[in-house]
């Protein structure tokens, strides 16, 4: 019987640069953190918040390139017709995303790897329908997928001028469904039935994040609003209105409801917590794919995820899982 060779679980390396690349780099650096003419710890900072940057985008250049490999060599994630198709596709992205993360992409470009990223996403949706997974992965995976396929077609709209369909009403249905997708994750991404503990881990989680951020909120409303445009571009207009209320409210929902699923995901086996950091890797994309690194980070969540659901088809009939997992 053929064993698998340990190897270093890259995904999970992945998610915590990525998670240091959005509070170092993306938050601390341009919140707290002078533009110019700083102390010689500030600038220690900053070169440290910078190499994270760094490192998070070519371990995520790495990963996709050898997940896409991996993915397109077995039937788990494509079908045998989709992979002439994917590799094309998929080898014009990463080309692409290695010039912007190591170099500078220019941003005439920009949009090209957009929309070859939405072509990404939207094979990757279509292909985990296919074969003998969970009807909760399909549909979880399906949800985190879409968005990124409407942000590429709302762009699309955007340069070709098109008025119908109108880009900033596709935007905001992409954003909409990107909340009902983390809001989701729990049921949907998380293994079930839930023990005891998992189910303690999953809710007790939940609400610590809600509690935290509600409380945040309330008392440092200008420091929250700060950290979710620079690290997520999302724009937290204010809370005097109702409907300001509501989406502040359904933003606090949605990161509790994605933290509590990917604790879920972590409490688990090595399967399972393939699927938590991809939800990990969500989570730190941001909202706005203005860059190649979150258009890495997503690309590199939505794989491990549905390889992590294959993995759990692929086990029950005895088969070796891909190389995404060192488990």
């Amino acid at each position: 019987m053929r064993r698998q060779l340990p190897a270093p679980n890259l995904t999970a390396l992945l998610a915590l640069a990525a998670f240091a690349d959005l509070v170092l780099y993306r938050v601390a650096s341009a919140v707290f953190l002078p533009t110019q003419n700083g102390t010689p710890t500030d600038r220690w900072l900053a070169d440290v918040a910078l190499f994270a940057s760094n490192l998070s985008g070519i371990l995520a250049l790495v990963l996709a390139v050898a997940a896409l490999f991996f993915a397109l060599g077995s039937d788990q994630i494509f079908p045998r017709s989709m992979r002439i198709t994917v590799s094309t596709v998929g080898l014009f992205f990463c080309m692409l995303a290695g010039i912007g993360v190591l170099w500078s992409l220019a941003p005439q470009y920009l949009v090209h790897l957009r929309i070859s990223h939405g072509f990404l996403a939207f094979f990757l949706a279509f292909g985990v329908w296919h074969g003998d997974r969970p009807w909760r992965a399909k549909l979880g995976i399906t949800l985190f997928a879409v968005p990124i396929v409407i942000q590429a077609f709302a762009l699309f709209s955007l340069r070709m001028a098109w008025s119908n369909p109108n880009p900033g009403a596709l935007a905001r249905l992409a954003h909409a469904l990107t909340l009902i997708a983390m809001i989701a994750a729990p049921l949907l991404v998380a293994p079930w039935p839930w023990s005891r503990a998992r189910a303690a881990i999953t809710i007790g989680s939940g609400v610590i994040l809600a509690v935290a951020g509600v409380a945040a909120t309330k008392l440092r409303f200008d420091l929250v609003q700060a950290a979710l445009f620079y690290g997520l571009r999302i724009d937290l207009a204010g809370l005097a209105s109702t409907p300001e209320r509501v989406y502040s409210g359904a933003l606090i929902a949605a990161f509790a409801c994605l933290g509590a699923g990917a604790a879920s995901c972590l409490w688990g086996p090595g399967r399972s917590r393939l699927a938590g950091w991809g939800l990990l890797l969500m989570a730190v994309a941001g909202a706005e794919i203005s860059s190649p690194k979150p258009a890495l980070f997503t690309l590199c969540g939505l794989l491990a995820m549905a390889t992590a659901s294959a993995v759990e088809r692929a086990s029950t009939d005895g088969l070796c899982p891909t190389a995404l997992t060192a488990e």
